[in-house]
């Protein structure tokens, strides 16, 4: 099932369906790999889980909840 790549657990993976995010956010996420195709785990979350830590590939980028709410991913096993 579909779910935003927030909803992940720490350490889950999971496979990124659509990045939703437009304008300078979506281009700055898409220069970075952040992709339809590729595979992305989290990491870890901020005290109050404003934010989340991610990894696609070489790249480890921390994003703010709502734009994070924007990629959606497919849980991997």
């Amino acid at each position: 099932y579909f779910m935003s790549v927030y909803e992940l657990k720490t350490g889950e993976k999971g496979k990124i369906l659509s990045v939703m995010a437009e304008g300078a956010a979506g281009t700055r996420l898409s220069s970075l790999g952040i992709v339809k195709g590729k595979e992305v785990t989290a990491l870890s979350f901020s005290l109050f889980k404003s934010s989340i830590l991610i990894e696609c590939g070489a790249v480890r980028l921390g994003l703010r909840k709502a734009v994070a709410l924007l990629i959606e991913v497919e849980k991997c096993a």
